[in-house]
């Protein structure tokens, strides 16, 4: 739907859940349910709500598994994520990382596909060595893991820097 569309939307946020049928929240209603989002603990995931799967913001990591915010150009980078599953019936994703330079040219770009049965959470990461030193857009997003896939979730995208 086009901002356009819906008169009744404007200035709105626009909602279309399982329905399918449009939806129009305020600002502050927005704000009041992220409010409610971090107090639950579910802070910097993205929300697909028809597909009820969430992505945490990504982590960067060292081969390991461990936290690493310092990169440095030539050492492998993990970029790890959770992804939750909160329906009743299994899903298929496929979790995409795109690395972008500061031309927006993608430098890097892989994904991984897997089931994930209902209520459960799984860690997943993906790898990128950097050649040369900068400022990196790392984006991350689920899709549905199909042939003709879509998004299950809205793309996050982090800023990183490479010394």
């Amino acid at each position: 739907m086009s901002n356009g569309s819906c008169q009744r939307c404007n200035k709105l946020i626009k909602i279309i859940c399982n329905d399918k049928k449009l939806h129009c929240i305020t600002y502050k209603q927005a704000i009041v349910l992220g409010m409610t989002m971090l107090a639950m603990g579910i802070s910097g995931s993205a929300f697909a709500l028809s597909s009820d799967i969430t992505l945490s913001s990504l982590t960067t990591v060292d081969m390991k598994g461990n936290q690493d915010n310092v990169l440095h150009a030539g050492k492998p980078v993990g970029f790890s994520s959770v992804i939750a599953n909160h329906s009743a019936g299994e899903k298929r994703f496929t979790y995409v990382v795109r690395v972008l330079d500061q031309n927006n040219k993608i430098q890097s770009q892989s994904g991984m596909s897997a089931n994930i049965v209902p209520n459960q959470s799984l860690t997943v990461a993906e790898s990128w060595t950097p050649q040369k030193a900068g400022i990196y857009t790392v984006q991350t997003v689920l899709l549905n893991g199909y042939l003709m896939a879509s998004p299950l979730t809205d793309a996050i995208e982090t800023s990183i820097v490479v010394k």
